[in-house]
């Protein structure tokens, strides 16, 4: 699960909480409809845009882009609707509830901009879910498997050396990355280490990507732990048969 995916809805619920108690608390009205036909034009405009930049985003870029735009368009027009129900009738205080709205749409934009680009060490997110002992690791299973819309030719190794293990694990933990909602494209080829006895089950790695459990991020810079799954020597098809 990723940190965005948490950050959104609890965002939303703690700003419709706020207005809902503002509204009780001050006994301020329901918001009706536009004041004028300008402000009318401008929220068909508004939806207009929204629905048209999300789909394109959403077809031709990435979600990040695309969750980013969203808040980014929703915070102007909450704002745009707050200045404009304050100049036009501030007695009846409804600005508000769209300025509340506003800055909840703000925290969701900068959030999801942080956190898309924060680079954290593999290390650091993995003993965030618990100590992660490599030294207990006595057997490792790992899955090497081609992708082209599913995972097709899969093979596996156990690999019990300690010393391998050690050095696979090391090198997996000075791996930088940043989070991401999904996979940016195809993978043409993936490892999947298992390591059930962990805090942390699986590491899927392709040569940009690597997915920890069910979160998935983008590798930054120099990817050595891929660069030495591909050039272990070891025999995939015997394995595979035993």
């Amino acid at each position: 699960m990723t940190t965005i995916s948490f950050l959104v809805p609890i965002v939303l619920l703690a700003t419709q909480l706020m207005n809902f108690w503002l509204k009780h608390k001050y006994n301020i009205s329901e918001e009706g409809q536009p004041f004028n036909h300008k402000q009318k034009i401008v929220n068909r405009v508004y939806i207009l845009l929204f629905v048209i930049v999300i789909i394109l985003l959403f077809l031709y870029s990435s979600m990040q882009v695309a969750f980013l735009a969203a808040a980014g368009i929703a915070t102007l027009y909450a704002g745009y609707e707050a200045l404009f129900e304050y100049k036009h009738a501030q007695e009846e205080r409804q600005y508000i509830f769209h300025f509340v709205r506003m800055v909840g749409y703000a925290m969701i934009f900068f959030g999801i901009l942080y956190i898309t680009q924060s680079i954290t060490p593999i290390e650091e997110i993995v003993q965030d879910e618990g100590q992660f002992d490599a030294g207990k690791i006595e057997h490792l299973k790992i899955e090497n498997s081609t992708w082209n819309g599913k995972r097709e030719n899969e093979r596996m190794i156990t690999i019990e050396d300690p010393q391998l293990i050690n050095r696979l694990i090391n090198t997996l933990f000075k791996l930088e990355v940043r989070e991401r909602l999904e996979w940016k494209e195809n993978l043409d080829e993936n490892y999947t280490l298992h390591t059930p006895s962990q805090p942390i089950y699986y590491f899927d790695i392709s040569d940009k990507w690597i997915e920890v459990d069910f979160t998935t991020y983008e590798i930054v810079g120099e990817n050595r732990i891929y660069e030495i799954l591909e050039d272990m020597d070891v025999d995939w098809e015997n394995a595979a048969n035993h």
